[in-house]
C-alpha cells in the first residue's frame, strides 16, 4: 500500500511538471509579446508612411484655400508690423501642417 501512494505521488509530480514548466511558459510569453510588438510596429509604420490622401480630395482643397485666404488677408491688411508678423507666422504654420499632412507644397 505504501508503494501505491508513492507511484500516485510520482504521477502527480510528473503531471505538474508537464503543465507548469516555467521555461516553456516564459518562452511562450516572449513569442506572444514579440508578435504583439511587431504587429503594433507594422501598424504604426503603415500609419506614418502609408499612402497620402487622394490629390484632389475635398479636405486638401479646403486646406489649400484656407492657406491662400490667410496670405490674401495678410497682404490686404492695414495691421501693425507686429500683427502682420503674427498673421504671417500663422500662415506659415498652416503651410507646414499642409506639407506634413499631404507631403507636398500647397
Amino acid at each position: 500500500m505504501h508503494n501505491t501512494n508513492n507511484s500516485n505521488l510520482l504521477l502527480m509530480n510528473k503531471e505538474k511538471h508537464m503543465v507548469t514548466n516555467p521555461s516553456q511558459q516564459k518562452g511562450s510569453r516572449i513569442w506572444l509579446w514579440l508578435f504583439i510588438f511587431v504587429f503594433v510596429g507594422a501598424v504604426l509604420l503603415y500609419y506614418i508612411f502609408g499612402t497620402p490622401a487622394a490629390p484632389d480630395s475635398l479636405e486638401q482643397r479646403n486646406d489649400r484655400a484656407a492657406i491662400e485666404d490667410c496670405w490674401k488677408r495678410h497682404a490686404n491688411s492695414a495691421l501693425s508690423p507686429t500683427e502682420l508678423k503674427y498673421v504671417a507666422e500663422a500662415c506659415e504654420f498652416m503651410e507646414n501642417e499642409f506639407v506634413l499632412k499631404y507631403r507636398q507644397n500647397p
